[in-house]
């Protein structure tokens, strides 16, 4: 088989479905759901050139590369504007559905839809009817972190494709391909990640991320004895930290927009890459913060949960082993209730943050309660 998901690290289930489809005949419309990081999106992708090939995905010809590239005109990335996926955006699918493939060599046409649980109501009755009767040459792809989300009678026309976080020994062993890390330190990385692979090999790539894992563990290893101001300060930093990496991720998307002008042959051609830039810049910021904010609060759940493991004994467990020197001087003896209210208030705040709700204030929110928690923990 080609190398098109030779990209997609310890999803073999996922990769050996979609490659059996491929050989074998595909479903008009698939659902991609697992945590974020995992690789469902360039799956997606990579499934999507697989169905557009003319040889059924063999990586290698022109249309696998255009597609990979993102610059196939048969195969449209829809994401939401805003916060949510439009009706209009639906009808413009619809409408263009209808048309057989733009380029006479594609084998079909192909629609991905990230973040598929952002359709408004309208939306979401709108692609059902195209759903339930889908034009033969088209294929729809709906990725989402939150499948329960989705309206029951559009994910159950869709077959669906379960992603999983990348167990560690997959993960380290990507990190030492890739980056040449040793044993240890790629171990220690991929078990921080938590099966996020996105995270694992920005932590590897990015100082700015290393710099702000440390910044939220020590702030959730000093919030129970911060003050207020110490809380202000530290919320304000790690916000400013948070749009600053955002800018900076983004910035990587100008060096793709040149290098897909460069594949463009004409003005027509040129103007949509432009217009398609902006548009997803303005999508990943907002992307970039949502993942950065839920970054943030995996990294306080995972000290507190590392709190509660070593106030046990299951020093074995713990994430953040290259701390486990601090935990084990900070632990609270049968702490237990209190990391677990703590690790309540955490996932309150992971919960708000899945709506349009200020950030800073449920980041705020969430400091004081776990301060409420671990204070109030029973001394005698």
């Amino acid at each position: 088989m080609s190398t098109l998901f030779s990209e997609i690290v310890g999803q073999p289930l996922a990769v050996s479905l979609l490659t059996k489809a491929l050989e074998q005949g595909a479903s008009h419309a698939y659902l991609f759901t697992g945590p974020p990081g995992v690789g469902k999106s360039e799956a997606a992708v990579a499934f999507a050139a697989g169905l557009a090939c003319p040889d059924r995905g063999c990586g290698a010809c022109s249309t696998c590369r255009r597609v990979l590239e993102g610059l196939h005109p048969d195969v449209e990335i829809i994401a939401p504007e805003g916060t949510i996926i439009r009706v209009e955006q639906i009808r413009e699918v619809v409408s263009h559905a209808a048309y057989r493939p733009y380029e006479v060599e594609a084998r079909a046409k192909v629609y991905i839809f990230l973040e598929a649980d952002t359709f408004n109501a309208e939306a979401a009755n709108a692609f059902l009817k195209t759903l339930e009767e889908p034009p033969a040459h088209v294929h729809f792809i709906l990725v989402t972190d939150h499948p329960e989300r989705l309206l029951l009678t559009i994910a159950s026309r869709c077959q669906a494709v379960a992603f999983s976080p990348v167990p560690t020994p997959a993960l380290a062993a990507d990190l030492m391909s890739r980056f040449g890390l040793p044993d240890g330190e790629a171990a220690m990385v991929a078990r921080v990640a938590g099966g996020n692979l996105e995270y694992a090999r920005e932590l590897v790539t990015s100082a700015s991320a290393r710099r702000e894992r440390d910044l939220l563990l020590d702030l959730a290893r000093d919030l129970p004895r911060a003050g207020l101001m110490d809380v202000q300060v530290a919320l304000d930093e790690i916000m400013t930290n948070l749009e600053k990496r955002a800018v900076e991720r983004v910035a990587g998307l100008d060096e793709e927009l040149e290098r897909a002008l460069d594949w463009a042959g004409d003005a027509r051609t040129k103007a949509w890459l432009k217009k398609r830039h902006e548009t997803r810049v303005k999508r990943q910021q907002r992307r970039l913060q949502a993942q950065g904010l839920q970054t943030a609060t995996q990294i306080f759940a995972g000290w507190y949960r590392d709190l509660g493991l070593v106030s046990v004994g299951a020093d074995e467990a713990v994430l953040n082993q290259d701390r486990l020197d601090q935990l084990r001087a900070l632990v609270l003896p049968g702490g237990m209730p209190a990391y677990t209210r703590a690790l309540a208030a955490v996932q309150k705040a992971q919960e708000r943050l899945r709506y349009n709700v200020d950030a800073r204030c449920t980041i705020g929110d969430m400091f004081r309660s776990i301060k409420e928690a671990l204070i109030q923990w029973p001394i005698s």
